[in-house]
């Protein structure tokens, strides 16, 4: 496999391309710090995977590997030192997100991951019916049928479910984009409900107060979505 790096840090890449080298099959290509000139490398070259650094300067690696993966079918592993981005990066199919510091029996677990997924040995892609939340350095699915509703609180997400209270560590917008179902409705700029789990309706000054399955607070329909709302809900 032909491999490029891509980190700001020139240590990391050193000690990533030293422990490269230990396999037979990898072939480190080139190595940069500069995203901008590795993209133009890898879109002109024979490149079978990159390992991706996420927050550097300038273009950072979600962006980065965006504008790879929409030119060239290529292998993206990503490789960061913060855990938050790890949905993000599943978002964008990635093969892997490897934490720094990077110890080799969790490389050489990469390396097979994306061996197998070049051999075409893997299951296809499915559609999804589930978010995936990264907690406590694992990744969970939460099936979108077991989510009552979504608030935004600061800088992340409160995702409720019947029993429990997950958190997104990203924005509402963000967290809208990734809800992969039409049952899901950003009834409010802090607010996404699941139009599946509504128990009561409360109409309210031109507008409506909605309380879903198995929680108590009432969720405000802000007015700029009252038309839409009433439409989905058959009003």
């Amino acid at each position: 496999m032909n491999v490029v790096i891509v980190d700001d840090e020139y240590l990391a890449i050193e000690e990533l391309a030293f422990q490269l080298s230990l396999c037979d099959d990898i072939q480190v290509k080139s190595t940069f710090m500069d995203p901008e000139k590795a993209f133009d490398y890898i879109i002109s070259h024979d490149v079978d995977v990159v390992f991706l650094d996420i927050q550097m300067p300038g273009t950072n690696g979600l962006k980065c590997a965006k504008k790879i993966l929409s030119q060239k079918n290529i292998r993206i592993v990503f490789v960061t030192a913060f855990t938050e981005y790890a949905v993000s990066s599943y978002e964008l199919d990635a093969a892997d997100y490897l934490l720094k510091p990077i110890n080799n029996a969790r490389l050489n677990k990469s390396l097979d991951k994306v061996r197998q997924l070049d051999s075409g040995t893997c299951a296809h892609k499915i559609n999804r019916d589930f978010l995936l939340i990264y907690e406590k350095e694992v990744l969970r699915p939460i099936k979108y049928n077991d989510i009552r509703y979504c608030r935004a609180n600061d800088k992340h997400v409160e995702i409720f479910t019947k029993d429990q209270i997950f958190v997104y560590e990203n924005n509402i917008g963000k967290l809208e984009e990734s809800l992969q179902d039409p049952a899901f409705f950003r009834c409010h700029r802090s607010y996404i409900i699941n139009l599946k789990r509504i128990s009561i309706i409360e109409p309210v000054e031109r507008t409506y107060l909605v309380k879903m399955e198995d929680a108590s607070e009432l969720i405000p329909i802000s007015r700029s979505n009252v038309q839409t709302f009433k439409k989905m809900m058959d009003i």
